[in-house]
């Protein structure tokens, strides 16, 4: 078995998460889907109660791991511990450029950004728990506390994220653990099944990508029914090959966000402009203008680009 941790990590990826929320579902899954991809992960597999302080060995995998996912869900900001953790994570981010993935698992950013509808209840039952406190030194500490745990949340929130209302969960996880592979540099090609039959295709779309002297941007397109296996063929070669590229991104259901979302255009741009440039939202809200933008950042790079189930757009 190969990993892609290195030898100043014990871990890839450290999950933050409410065991409450999602340990038997949203995160059980995405923890056997980073393990299959043979992405080194840490998840603990104890819950704490409220006001209970950070584990040793849980600030320890923290400040060892390559990567953190965190799993904001309803009842996150409900609980210290998981607080405490996002505090550390922000910290290793400041300080030693740790990645880090929010998802937002049926909550809005602007909720946690702002602390508002279940993060503003949590929140407010935390200062009552520091004004009920007699002891005044434990009261300035709770305080302290507070203000990190509420700059923390608002600092998460402004990161390049993964929203997953009215998302599937299997797709978006794919996208996470791919997100992940990208941003941590490592082998793919043995966390890749195998496709039996395929051999052909791989090696002429290798050949194709491989020889930039014959074209400097150039289309392949890979057509066919349905249930042929065209995803699992391009998520291959995706995989295989994006780390000989200067920039990326793996884009899929464009059809169906298209036609499910009046801004579905938009936010497939954002996607591809956050994945090549690595920056956040811009804050554009017209298509042309975004146009431009993803134009600009394609300027002079190698790029390779995936967009899966593309029809003809009209807007």
């Amino acid at each position: 078995m190969v990993v892609l941790t290195d030898l100043n990590h014990r871990y890839d990826v450290f999950l933050s998460f409410r065991g409450a929320d999602t340990r038997n579902g949203f995160t059980d899954h995405l923890y056997n889907t980073l393990l299959d991809a043979r992405i080194n992960t840490f998840l603990d597999d104890e819950e704490m109660e409220t006001g209970e302080p950070l584990k040793p060995e849980l600030e320890s995998a923290i400040r060892s791991s390559r990567a953190s996912i965190i799993v904001l869900s309803e009842k996150y900001a409900s609980s210290t511990w998981c607080l405490d953790e996002l505090v550390l994570i922000l910290e290793q981010k400041r300080k030693f450029n740790q990645i880090v993935i929010p998802i937002f698992y049926h909550v809005e950013p602007t909720d946690v950004r702002k602390q508002q509808s279940s993060f503003m209840k949590a929140m407010a039952q935390h200062k009552e728990r520091m004004d009920a406190e007699a002891d005044a030194e434990k009261r300035s500490e709770w305080g302290q506390k507070m203000e990190l745990w509420e700059r923390a949340l608002t600092q998460v929130a402004n990161l390049k994220g993964v929203v997953a209302n009215g998302r599937k969960e299997t797709k978006l996880i794919e996208e996470v653990v791919m997100d992940i592979h990208r941003r941590l540099g490592g082998p793919l090609s043995n966390t890749l099944p195998s496709l039996t039959g395929r051999n052909h295709d791989i090696e002429f779309i290798t050949s194709w990508l491989t020889d930039g002297s014959s074209h400097s941007v150039d289309i392949l397109t890979i057509v066919g029914i349905s249930g042929i296996g065209k995803t699992s063929l391009a998520k291959y070669v995706f995989m295989l090959h994006f780390s000989k590229f200067q920039k990326s991104s793996f884009i899929e259901d464009i059809n169906t966000r298209c036609e499910e979302s009046h801004n579905g255009l938009l936010d497939l741009q954002k996607q591809l402009h956050g994945d090549i440039s690595k920056k956040l939202d811009l804050h554009v809200n017209d298509v042309n203008e975004y146009s431009s933008k993803i134009e600009d950042v394609l300027s002079r790079k190698k790029v390779f680009i995936v967009l899966m189930t593309l029809v003809v757009l009209t807007s």
